[in-house]
């Protein structure tokens, strides 16, 4: 039997994660998965490097996060279609806007609103659904199961079954498959992964104690209480789901479903641009620039109005226009800021003294210095 693990950290997990993308796609192969899914806590900073990496591979990647809620608790979800994965973007965004940037937390409400295209898994022992399970809370852990079924989809949730060889695992997961089947929605085994291979869970450790400013001993109750949390065989897989076979036949349907591909699916659309009556985005641009050669040079001559042709050019194939107005109200406002300040006089053309100064490739071209760029 064959099996993909859904669940698993790289060191993209800040303080958690103790192997590296590559070592982690490495090993997969060595093991013929077919596909992996990345699912570091509340980020997806290892999600291009990943695709990229396990395309050249052979796996298909599947880009998922593991997002901790405003209650402490953890949820598993993966992007199926590219809608999944823009949703999936914006639930992280948001959890740094809930929480902070140290200490990102998803209010569970935004779930609802940003549930098409993603896949709900409900996550390791700190999940809220098998926590309360584990406090034999059973009309909670019901409850919730419902709610995330009406917000996901009978067929996108999936009760997540973890089998580490810690105490308390057996009752639990058997309690949870009850629950799936009682409410209709499949279960999947994952394996929680936070290292490639058993012996570096050393490092994860370490990690950990660097991550709550201790040493090793004084970080014991934080630590993992064994060195199972690595990537196993199918075979080792099956033989610890041997009583609930579906668990792990269920990752490889789930990957089949997750068609999206983030190295080919992106498909990056810039924003446009509320341009005034009479014009296009394109054309407003174009007026801006025309107006402020004017007063820069006293007139468009030969050598400014080939090289705004060709710029223009590149911006309308590009679909930039908008994009760069978006800037020039920016710079705008930049400039009412130091009007304010009195560093600057609003007879003072834009162009000559412009807010700030452009960085990298934008200081060679004429259209952002002409918009104050």
């Amino acid at each position: 039997m064959s099996y993909v693990e859904l669940h698993c950290h790289s060191n993209y997990s800040f303080k958690e994660g103790a192997s590296h993308v590559d070592e982690l796609l490495d090993r997969a192969k060595e093991l013929d998965y077919p596909a992996l899914a990345l699912t570091d806590h509340d980020n997806l900073c290892g999600a291009m490097h990943f695709a990229e990496s396990a395309k050249n591979l052979g796996i298909q990647p599947i880009i998922g996060a593991e997002v901790t809620l405003t209650d402490d608790s953890h949820l598993t979800l993966l992007a199926e279609t590219r809608q999944g994965y823009s949703n999936l973007c914006n639930l992280v965004s948001t959890s740094y806007m809930d929480g902070d940037r140290q200490d990102p937390r998803l209010d569970p409400q935004h779930l609802s609103s940003h549930s098409e295209g993603v896949i709900l898994l409900t996550g390791c022992p700190r999940g809220r659904l098998p926590s309360l399970i584990a406090a034999g809370k059973f009309g909670e852990a019901e409850a919730l199961l419902r709610q995330y079924r009406d917000w996901f989809g009978t067929a996108n949730v999936f009760v997540e079954l973890q089998r580490n060889l810690v105490k308390g695992e057996t009752y639990r997961n058997r309690r949870l498959v009850d629950q799936a089947r009682q409410l209709d929605v499949g279960v999947v085994a994952t394996n929680n992964v936070h290292y490639h291979v058993k012996e570096r869970h050393r490092l994860q450790d370490a990690l950990v104690a660097i991550q709550h400013n201790q040493t090793l001993d004084e970080a014991m109750p934080h630590l993992r209480t064994n060195s199972q949390y690595y990537l196993k065989t199918p075979q080792q897989m099956a033989g610890l789901f041997r009583g609930c076979p579906e668990a792990v036949g269920n990752t490889l349907r789930i990957a089949e479903r997750c068609t999206f591909d983030l190295t080919t699916d992106l498909g990056y659309h810039f924003p446009d641009y509320p341009a005034p009556d009479g014009h296009t985005s394109q054309s407003y641009l174009e007026e801006l620039c025309l107006q402020a050669a004017q007063r820069r040079y006293g007139g468009v001559n030969r050598r400014v109005q080939q090289r705004l042709e060709e710029e223009f050019g590149l911006i309308r194939r590009r679909n930039l226009a908008g994009f760069l107005l978006l800037y020039h109200d920016i710079i705008q406002m930049a400039r009412e800021v130091m009007i304010d300040l009195g560093l600057t006089d609003r007879e003072i053309p834009l162009e000559e003294k412009p807010p700030g100064r452009g960085r990298g490739s934008s200081v060679a071209m004429l259209v952002g210095y002409l918009i104050g760029l």
